[in-house]
């Protein structure tokens, strides 16, 4: 099954290799169509995107060429798509290995060195043809675990043949070229050899085309059963979601028309040791690389934040505060700044325990912001000891700090929610409370309750 099945749920350059297919322009074809097309190619990516939300098993996608991306999962395992949208009645075996992609995904597959992490998949809207041994029985002999079994053996001849005859019209580097040229396509003499590594591709191939949707359907899918869903499961609120989906799908076309030098970026995604390639290639994948933080970085919002306190909430006291009161009492903190300070921590923990998503990406998240958050705050206190006499408090002229300096301007980490500058206030004295940082030299909070 492909990673993203929507209808049921939904960096040196390897010697400075480059792939022909990367030395040649698509096609300058005009027309709304066309336009159309591209487009759909960029929602087909769109949906491991969406879906990278919401399950922790993908670490990013990477787009590659136009019409092709990468799937990289966490668990070092790499899925290479090729996308082919078609008005055709349906696909047969030679259409699928001259037009559909085969023999791309395939000529891809062995650049990756034939690796046992690499999976690819093509996918269709066309249906396939169900004659004997045609492209229907191909997609049921095809992945680990085929539906298909009989026959195989045939079927990895004759896939093989077809690749060889496409070879004499499109130059790929791991087709090898049989002569002479026959008309016949069960007169073409293929090696063994090269049948062996077609049936071995076969295993690592799924050819995905029952249901997938049209490119004039397959934004309300996509809406319908993965954005909304997501949106849902992240417990986000005020989103526009059709404004977040254009601008998902305008960040994913961005990343598709990355300029630079063309490489085999799938090469490198698969090669889990990345101890071959220089910087280049990493500004290159990178430029064309897409993390569910950038996902999430696309959403628009009616409501810039969330509100400090939801509407109908009452407010309620957060656990612990103990050290936090200690240390800004030490730090001669105001009173009433201290008191306003304990507000702000029992926000940020009821804002937290009611939208944060319940998966396993907030435990990092939340760690990331941890970070930029004590960060800030440690700037603030280093400005603050440089106004002072040395030895006196300065705990005020930090707090003033941080007022003024930590703002969701200054972060980088994306939560399930926007948060204001009250939030990451009252997150930051939850650190203090956790005793991540002082507003003082530091002591042992374990005395007795400063009064």
């Amino acid at each position: 099954m492909g990673v993203v099945d929507v209808l049921a749920d939904s960096v040196g350059d390897p010697e400075r290799f480059v792939h022909p297919i990367f030395q040649l322009r698509p096609g300058e074809d005009s027309g709304s169509d066309t336009l159309g097309l591209y487009r759909y190619q960029a929602e087909v990516a769109a949906q491991a995107c969406l879906a990278m939300l919401t399950q922790d098993v993908i670490d990013y996608v990477v787009c590659e060429w136009h019409e092709d991306f990468v799937i990289a999962f966490t668990n070092g395992e790499v899925e290479l798509v090729s996308v082919k949208h078609s008005s055709r009645t349906q696909w047969t075996l030679a259409d699928l290995c001259k037009d559909g992609g085969i023999a791309h995904l395939f000529d891809r597959w062995s650049a990756c060195g034939r690796a046992s992490n690499v999976r690819l998949r093509l996918t269709t809207n066309a249906p396939l043809s169900p004659a004997k041994d045609n492209a229907s029985a191909l997609a049921r002999m095809c992945g680990p675990d085929p539906e298909l079994t009989t026959g195989r053996d045939a079927m990895a001849k004759s896939l093989s043949q077809h690749l060889l005859k496409v070879r004499w019209k499109q130059p790929y580097d791991s087709i090898p070229e049989v002569l002479p040229e026959l008309r016949k396509v069960s007169d073409i003499a293929a090696p063994q050899d090269f049948i062996d590594h077609v049936a071995a591709f076969m295993t690592a191939l799924e050819i995905q085309y029952k249901g997938v949707p049209s490119h004039r359907h397959i934004t309300d899918i996509n809406i319908r059963q993965l954005l909304e869903p997501a949106i849902e499961d992240l417990q986000l609120v005020h989103v526009d979601v059709n404004a977040s989906y254009r601008r998902i799908i305008e960040r994913v076309e961005q990343a598709n028309r990355s300029e630079g030098e063309r490489g085999q970026l799938a090469a490198y995604v698969a090669d889990s040791s990345r101890v071959r390639y220089d910087t280049q290639i990493l500004r290159r994948v990178a430029s064309r690389t897409l993390y569910r933080k950038t996902i999430l970085d696309e959403f628009v919002y009616r409501q810039v934040a969330v509100p400090t306190y939801s509407r109908g909430q009452a407010p309620m006291i957060a656990p612990g505060g103990a050290a936090l009161r200690k240390k800004l009492a030490r730090g001669q903190v105001p009173s009433d700044e201290a008191a306003y300070a304990e507000e702000l921590r029992s926000a940020w923990y009821v804002t937290w325990s009611e939208r944060c998503s319940g998966l396993a990406g907030d435990a990092m998240d939340l760690e990331n912001l941890r970070l930029e958050v004590v960060d800030t705050v440690f700037d603030c206190r280093a400005h603050a000891q440089s106004e002072v006499i040395d030895g006196a408090a300065y705990g005020q002229r930090m707090n003033q700090l941080i007022r003024q300096r930590l703002t969701p301007e200054v972060v980088d980490t994306s939560l399930p929610f926007k948060i204001n500058k009250l939030h990451l206030r009252g997150l930051a004295y939850q650190l203090c409370d956790e005793c991540h940082f002082y507003f003082s030299a530091p002591f042992d909070v374990s005395a007795g309750e400063a009064s």
